[in-house]
């Protein structure tokens, strides 16, 4: 994937939609995937209009939606990286012009998002009409930031800001009244860069930016889908693992796959900060001897740790009982503390550090 983007200069698209205030933050997750495609069929609209000569040209594109912002508000929006150019059939990437324009891009996606809302009765053929008069059209693509050819680093820290998670540890502080205060970016319409919450409060703000079982976190479409590279053949298959079902083992591997291999225990540990593999005392990388599985071997397993002496299964240890808890003078009175309201000047606007936070 890195491989196809470092061929060309890459395009960071910022989608975002300005006029969910109704929606609820539970009925966006849904709605996530359609952002995306919507996004996606806006740009390779706009990059066939660039390249009229060409057949079917296809763009390379990820996008990943995000739900929350710099304060842990709900606000939703997708980020999307794609080539400044077109790919055809063969394999050829065409780049875009450098004074390529993109402000059509807006109106495009504009109409394709008010496709799908129609599509799923989401919103009416009045509410379109009344968007579309808007002198502020409630969309914004932002496409200012630009990656130069080759350059691998700058594309996985784009990558890794795409797949940021909602809470930066580093902007969290507990104060000694029970309270959170995080930091972020000035928000217009809180008139501050802090949050000043209680413990439950945070709790509530980070629990619609959980994902979903089985939600996609991050779509790649047109040259970057392996659907597509599969069917163009520049994915191509190895003979033997197609024609025989057989398990391939380790000494008939092609360097291909090896290659793979080596290429996923690298970003594992560099996502986990460790690696598993090497062994704790002498730092060296380790063999595998044998796997076992449970329950089709927990017999083996009981022997090897009992042979250890480390066999200590849950259920064999002994609880002790203890009674029920007591009610002390201490814990049976609560002190409430009046929290500063939004609109209260006195409310002081604590300053920020000096890092440079993104929204």
């Amino acid at each position: 994937m890195l491989n196809v983007l470092s061929r060309s200069r890459v395009l960071q698209q910022d989608t975002l939609v300005h006029w969910q205030k109704n929606t609820t933050s539970t009925s966006w997750p849904v709605f996530y995937g359609d952002l995306c495609r919507s996004a996606y069929a806006s740009t390779k609209k706009f990059f066939e209009a660039q390249f009229p000569r060409l057949l079917k040209p296809l763009p390379a594109m990820l996008v990943a939606p995000q739900s929350h912002g710099s304060l842990l508000n709900f606000h939703p929006h997708a980020h999307g990286l794609s080539a400044l150019g077109v790919f055809t059939r063969d394999g050829v990437f065409h780049p875009a012009p450098e004074d390529l324009d993109f402000a059509p891009l807006e109106d495009l996606f504009r109409e394709e998002l008010f496709k799908v809302l129609l599509k799923r009765e989401k919103i009416t053929p009045e509410r379109v009409e009344l968007l579309r008069s808007w002198r502020h059209s409630g969309f914004r693509v932002d496409s200012s930031r630009r990656i130069p050819q080759g350059d691998r680093n700058a594309l996985e820290s784009l990558l890794q800001y795409f797949e940021r998670a909602p809470v930066a540890l580093s902007r969290l502080e507990y104060l000694d009244d029970g309270r959170a205060l995080y930091r972020g970016n000035f928000h217009p319409s809180l008139r501050r860069d802090y949050q000043l919450v209680s413990g439950v409060e945070l709790l509530a703000m980070l629990v619609p930016h959980i994902a979903l079982r089985f939600e996609c976190r991050i779509y790649s479409y047109g040259a970057l889908s392996t659907t597509v590279r599969r069917a163009f053949g520049w994915i191509k298959k190895n003979p033997q693992e197609a024609n025989s079902p057989e398990v391939v083992v380790a000494e008939e591997e092609s360097e291909f796959v090896k290659l793979r291999r080596r290429t996923w225990a690298r970003l594992i540990s560099r996502v986990y900060l460790d690696d598993p593999s090497l062994c704790r005392s002498c730092q060296k990388p380790m063999r595998i001897i044998s796997a076992l599985t449970s329950p089709h071997q927990d017999e083996a397993i009981e022997k090897i740790l009992r042979h250890r002496q480390q066999w200590h299964p849950p259920w064999q240890i002994e609880r002790k009982a203890r009674g029920p808890p007591t009610l002390t003078s201490s814990s049976s009175t609560t002190t409430f503390t009046e929290r500063p309201s939004d609109d209260d000047e006195d409310s002081g606007q604590i300053p920020p550090d000096h890092d440079n936070w993104d929204i």
